[in-house]
């Protein structure tokens, strides 16, 4: 299908589809321009940021559509934006609205409102749409939020890190919040986990529900239940895009690379699977130390910081519906926070959760865990357009 790739000019200000390998590279080391001297962002790197919007590679494109636009000042490139549509989700949902996200921009109000209308008037001539939402690259399942509060703590591995800034030049654009999401801390604690374990102790032996870590040496088994599992415990959350067996394979191709199995759980009643959590080692800490390079020599370094991370990140916590407050997600909880402390990290973030699920936040809370960041998810509507619900 072929699709317009709108542009924007003013004479000062232009905003171009990115094509080509230099407009590629300038629109990955723009993230250098802007960030570079903010001590807690951490550099990517930029052969996975490629891959990342390579259509032929990442097989969101399977399904749905994006564009990436970069924007000047002066010639000079001063902004960036990708817009992306998801059909299959806009469908399931009754939704009319596509999505922007790995928003990069100097301090320009005029610069920003240009990337934002482009994007929303590519969304809109070839979809149709009359909203977008973000950030978001690409849906639920990546990267996704402004960060309003914690600026002065690292960006953990698979989050996003941006300049103060940015949410008044989102909102100088029109944007209105229509989501919030939470990253909690859990510190090193034995007194927590020692008052958690009897707890832990006490539900396991008065039900049938058991936990085990994951089963690499079955791994199409594992990944086909925690699947399952995925889909039925998050296809009710807000814009919840369900994953394609492209994006399940890719996943579970990272899951492999990046994750210690004793660090993923699964929670069973019987044979059935109810509940599982996937805790990686915060990888952004063998990141840093290599500018966005992976070779030559990135690797090699990359290897040895690997070894010496302190931190973790757990970045999936799912439970059936129906077999919510049983105490399954406090569960998987304290048995990633015993084998945290066993592997000898100092702490760890779980992230993210949704700023009005208050039953999942609760629970968070009771197991030690505090809100140390806060995002927001923000809305462009055309007038009289209607975007996604809340509900």
């Amino acid at each position: 299908m072929s699709h317009s790739t709108l542009s924007f000019n003013s004479g000062k200000i232009q905003v171009l589809p990115v094509h080509g390998k230099k407009m590629l590279n300038d629109f990955v080391q723009l993230a250098w321009t802007i960030n570079q001297s903010d001590p807690m962002w951490v550099p990517p790197l930029k052969c996975e940021v490629r891959k990342f919007l390579d259509p032929q590679v990442h097989p969101f494109y399977e399904f749905g559509s994006a564009q990436a636009f970069l924007a000047y000042r002066d010639g000079v490139p001063a902004g960036r934006i990708l817009v992306s549509d998801d059909p299959k989700l806009n469908e399931r949902k009754g939704t009319n609205c596509g999505a922007w996200g790995m928003f990069e921009c100097v301090d320009d109000t005029e610069v920003a409102k240009a990337l934002f209308d482009t994007a929303m008037n590519w969304s809109r001539e070839n979809y149709g749409r009359t909203s977008m939402i973000g950030p978001m690259n690409y849906s639920t399942n990546y990267e996704m939020g402004l960060l309003t509060r914690g600026f002065d703590t690292p960006q953990r591995y698979g989050m996003n890190h941006n300049p103060p800034y940015y949410e008044a030049l989102v909102k100088s654009a029109g944007m209105v919040e229509c989501q919030g999401l939470y990253a909690w801390w859990f510190p090193k604690s034995n007194e927590m986990l020692e008052k958690w374990a009897k707890r832990m102790n006490w539900f396991l032996n008065r039900s049938q529900i058991t936990c085990r870590t994951f089963d690499a040496k079955n791994l199409e088994n594992e990944i086909r239940l925690c699947r399952d599992v995925y889909n039925i415990s998050l296809r009710d959350n807000w814009n919840y895009a369900e994953l394609s067996d492209g994006e399940i394979r890719q996943m579970a191709k990272d899951l492999v690379n990046f994750s210690d199995p004793k660090h993923i759980f699964l929670a069973f009643d019987g044979e059935k699977p109810v509940g599982f959590s996937i805790t990686i080692p915060d990888l952004n800490e063998a990141i840093r130390p290599l500018n966005g390079k992976l070779f030559p020599f990135g690797f090699l370094k990359y290897l040895y910081y690997r070894r010496r991370i302190k931190t973790c990140r757990m970045m999936v916590l799912c439970v059936d519906p129906n077999y919510r407050r049983r105490g399954i997600s406090e569960l998987l909880v304290i048995k990633t926070l015993q084998y945290g402390l066993e592997a000898g990290y100092d702490g760890g973030e779980l992230s993210w959760t949704y700023r009005d699920n208050a039953a999942v936040n609760s629970i968070i809370e009771r197991c030690g865990g505090f809100p140390y960041k806060e995002f927001g998810i923000y809305e462009y509507s055309l007038p009289g357009g209607s975007g996604v619900s809340l509900e």
